[in-house]
């Protein structure tokens, strides 16, 4: 892990975590999709991986 941080994509996502050298999401975080999809859990090389919770905004 590089950095810890946070950032806001032109189409609303949100991230908020870790981050490796090459700027892709790597290590934890939690993911606002624009939506309102939220993702907890493992990035690795800027994809969900490993464990995680996926929670969508109807509360399914």
């Amino acid at each position: 892990v590089a950095k810890t941080g946070a950032y806001k994509y032109e189409d609303g996502t949100k991230y908020i975590g870790d981050w490796n050298g090459r700027g892709m999401k790597h290590g934890a975080g939690s993911m606002v999709i624009s939506d309102g999809t939220r993702y907890d859990g493992g990035f690795q090389n800027g994809l969900c991986s490993g464990l995680g919770v996926i929670s969508f905004p109807d509360g399914a």
